[in-house]
């Protein structure tokens, strides 16, 4: 199946851009790519991986990849709830970090779960 990804992650951009479309919204914090995230469900795409659990796992984690279909649906009701849904989730997420707040091993950390959680998903596409 063919994908698109979306992060604010480099290591996840320079990971899947050989191989896959990837769009990356560098310093954009969770909220804007959700936001970002939710106009391409809006044309048609849908959501092939969650866009907010791992939020809530690891709120501190200021990094965010997101897979979507590359095709485009006319029914899209669905995934437009739950992006709306997912969009309202992280309004709430108190103590949400941005990326200054943090120094750059832990943000190199960060980078690395984000790839490997998107890294997993992809894999049970197949």
């Amino acid at each position: 199946m063919e994908i698109i990804i979306i992060t604010n992650n480099n290591k996840v951009y320079n990971f899947y851009k050989e191989t896959n479309t990837t769009l990356f919204y560098q310093k954009k914090d969770l909220i804007e790519l959700l936001e970002i995230i939710k106009e391409k469900i809006y044309n048609g795409h849908r959501l092939l991986s969650d866009p907010i659990f791992s939020s809530l796992e690891r709120p501190e984690n200021p990094y965010k990849s997101v897979a979507i279909s590359k095709i485009i649906f006319e029914d899209n009701r669905d995934h437009q709830k739950l992006i709306d849904g997912a969009i309202s989730i992280a309004k709430k997420i108190e103590n949400r970090k941005k990326f200054y707040d943090f120094k750059e091993n832990n943000l190199e950390e960060y980078r690395f779960i984000d790839l490997n959680l998107l890294s997993d998903i992809i894999k049970d596409m197949d």
